[in-house]
């Protein structure tokens, strides 16, 4: 139990472990877990991570679980936050810049990046992800936004596809290897209710985090005045690539395969 209970919730995110928690000891939700039970009590894309680390176990080695993964992510080192800035600074600025950082963290990857974006304009941002893709073997996820100018929702697809051949054309021109792709359908469509991918995160090994106001454009990461946060923190690196990975298992995104 103990080798596999991490693998399997390590993405699942922390209030979903104590809710669970709390069903089981409540008796609310039966042990051995089921993954009828599961889908039904609203769990899920995260229903197979559960079962990975769970399923089979009794009502007791279940919550002794669940109990240790939570203790250990509440004893954690506290996460260092460093503010992140682009733009104008005063004298006596400690923040770090928004395109030296982005960079940092695209060479110091070793497994994974996961890039959430709203604009992209230029392949100088995006190079070291590149290169560490070929070099590491380093995953990418990338999630982008398709402005909402198909002709009808039946043509959004195409649309999107579309609109992602010209992001390979015209900002990653490295060729191979490249990073699956994945868009929010709703973006694509025309007319109300409007919606975008207007995320700006970098996610990188599950264990660093930027949340920031700038695009991968030269604006957002030389001139415009932007803030963001660096987040060193594992648990919060592991909750946000989650989120993203979720969408992908629910089929709430749809992978680019062009």
């Amino acid at each position: 139990m103990s080798a596999k209970t991490p693998s399997g919730l390590s993405q699942v995110p922390r209030s979903v472990l104590e809710r669970l928690l709390a069903s089981i000891e409540r008796r609310h939700m039966e042990c051995p877990l089921s993954e009828l039970e599961l889908l039904a009590s609203g769990y899920g894309a995260l229903v197979p991570a559960i079962l990975d680390a769970l399923g089979g176990l009794g009502a007791e080695a279940a919550t002794a679980a669940l109990r240790l993964v939570l203790a250990e992510r509440t004893h954690r080192p506290p996460p260092r936050l460093s503010l992140v800035w682009t733009g104008p600074e005063a004298r006596g600025s400690v923040a770090r810049d928004t395109a030296l950082l982005v960079r940092d963290l695209f060479e110091g990857a070793k497994r994974s990046v996961i890039v959430g974006g709203y604009a992209f304009d230029r392949p100088g941002i995006l190079e070291p992800l590149h290169a560490v893709m070929g070099s590491r073997g380093v995953r990418a996820l990338m999630f982008l936004d398709i402005p909402g100018e198909a002709r009808s929702a039946q043509d959004a697809d195409a649309f999107a596809t579309a609109a992602i051949d010209r992001f390979f054309r015209e900002v990653w021109t490295f060729g191979a290897p490249k990073p699956d792709v994945y868009y929010d359908p709703r973006t694509a469509t025309p007319g109300p209710p409007w919606a975008s991918l207007h995320a700006k995160c970098i996610v990188v090994d599950d264990e660093r985090a930027l949340i920031t106001s700038a695009n991968f454009t030269e604006r957002g990461q030389t001139r415009n005045i932007e803030a963001g946060v660096l987040i060193e923190d594992r648990s919060f690196a592991e909750e946000l690539g989650a989120q993203w990975r979720i969408l992908i298992a629910a089929g709430l995104v749809r992978p680019y395969k062009g």
